[in-house]
């Protein structure tokens, strides 16, 4: 283990401000990354349990051919600043030695906010699982917890709501939509995911994202656009359990193909939205989703609907650019009347935005 001053002079060359790239000495520093190696942890110098640090943010650096072996050594996590509420982990691809996780919950028990990344969280073995589940059903505390490309084997999910605090509030999962892997969609445990949803939460993201775009032409998944969202059985089931929601203000489930008649089932149960995104089949045109928001007084003042083309929309495509029209947001507003923006697109292409300038609406994008 690295001594005090070797402690702390490593932490101040990671210690890094919220709303600053600039280095700061660990006595100033609100938030801390710290590269990892290894499951070895470096000792925290004195100055970082009184300056208040409120964020830690732990990055796997291990090499692929060094990793399935540090899962099965010894792993050594110190104390840490009881003021740390707020934990990221992220880029651990095959998981954590068992007993890893739990050992970290035990030195931060109040964490408020939790951010994972990027990461098979329960490991490859029963016991790690195990680990991942008895991590969460500690954390008593947690308000707000994010799963962007998380993944884990059939029925994780369903056993990872189980362990999750009626306290959390605001929940995100999120998928980066991968063009070169054709089966990729079956890698999403769509299945399990839904049973996150609960009558406590207030905001809820479920969605896949695009990929970011890039100049490389050999790179598959920055220059092709546009996602895929999940249908069928999985997309009946998470429309039928995001009722349960009853709390939601904000509620994006683009992740699932919904049909119309679900959309509005969805906004006749759920009266506190405000924030709203969903993605719906297509079969003529927009219009035919606007007069499902139009047909009774909604609270909602954000809107995103991503539209997912069938067949005679797919050919009115091929000769014209279907956009909305200003004629479409001014009947939407008349049950709508708090909405402000409004925007569309083609499975995440095509996209049109649409905000309000005081009494009248323009076309941003």
């Amino acid at each position: 283990m690295a001594s005090s001053v070797e402690s702390s002079q490593y932490l101040a060359s990671k210690a890094s401000a919220l709303a600053s790239t600039s280095p700061v000495p660990p006595s100033q520093a609100q938030a801390a990354q710290i590269p990892l190696q290894s499951f070895e942890l470096p000792n925290f110098p004195p100055e970082a349990f009184t300056a208040g640090l409120a964020s830690l943010i732990l990055t796997s650096d291990i090499k692929l051919d060094e990793y399935s072996e540090l899962l099965t050594k010894a792993f050594a996590i110190p104390e840490l600043p009881p003021s740390i509420k707020n934990l990221t982990l992220e880029l651990f691809a095959l998981g954590y030695p068992p007993g890893f996780l739990t050992t970290l919950g035990k030195r931060l028990p109040d964490l408020k906010a939790l951010t994972l990344y990027s990461q098979l969280l329960a490991g490859t073995t029963v016991a790690s699982r195990e680990d991942a589940l008895t991590f969460l059903r500690f954390q008593t505390d947690i308000q707000e917890l994010h799963l962007l490309d998380v993944f884990g084997s059939a029925g994780f999910f369903t056993d990872l709501s189980k362990a999750l605090s009626p306290s959390l509030k605001f929940l995100e999962v999120n998928y980066t939509y991968r063009h070169s892997d054709p089966q990729f969609l079956a890698t999403i445990p769509s299945a399990d995911i839904p049973s996150l949803i609960s009558k406590e939460l207030v905001a809820l993201t479920m969605g896949i994202s695009s990929p970011d775009v890039t100049d490389d032409a050999d790179d598959r998944e920055g220059t092709e656009v546009g996602v895929k969202p999940i249908s069928g059985k999985d997309a009946r089931i998470a429309a039928e359990k995001l009722l349960e929601g009853e709390g939601l203000v904000m509620c994006d489930i683009t992740m699932f193909e919904l049909d119309r008649w679900e959309v509005e089932t969805i906004l006749d149960g759920l009266g506190k939205l405000k924030v709203f995104s969903c993605t719906v089949r297509l079969e003529k045109g927009w219009e035919e989703v606007f007069e499902i928001f139009g047909r009774e007084e909604r609270g909602i003042e954000v809107l995103e609907v991503v539209g997912v083309p069938g067949e005679e929309m797919v050919e009115r495509l091929k000769g014209e650019v279907e956009s909305v029209t200003k004629e479409m947001i001014d009947g939407l507003c008349l049950k709508c009347v708090g909405l402000k923006t409004v925007k569309i697109s083609i499975l995440r292409t095509r996209v049109e935005q649409w905000v309000k300038e005081g009494t009248l609406w323009e076309k941003k994008i």
